[in-house]
């Protein structure tokens, strides 16, 4: 409870400054569910996924291209 307080008031105070918000270190969909529902603007983490060569991301945001269309 605690932790959720200060994640959404760090959330509401960058907002109110004209800021985006990117969460590091998200791990699981649960993590993303509550930071989505705080009005988290991004995250990046192992959920959306590992460390990655160069190609290997072309590839990743190519895929994720063709889902998001």
């Amino acid at each position: 409870q605690r932790d959720a307080l200060i994640v959404r008031s760090t959330i509401d105070l960058a907002h109110s400054l004209g800021l985006k918000v990117t969460a590091e270190g998200v791990e699981t969909a649960t993590t993303f569910q509550l930071l989505a529902a705080m009005g988290c603007d991004a995250i990046q983490g192992f959920h959306t996924g590992r460390p990655m060569a160069p190609a290997a991301l072309e590839s990743w945001l190519a895929e994720r291209a063709v889902v998001a269309a």
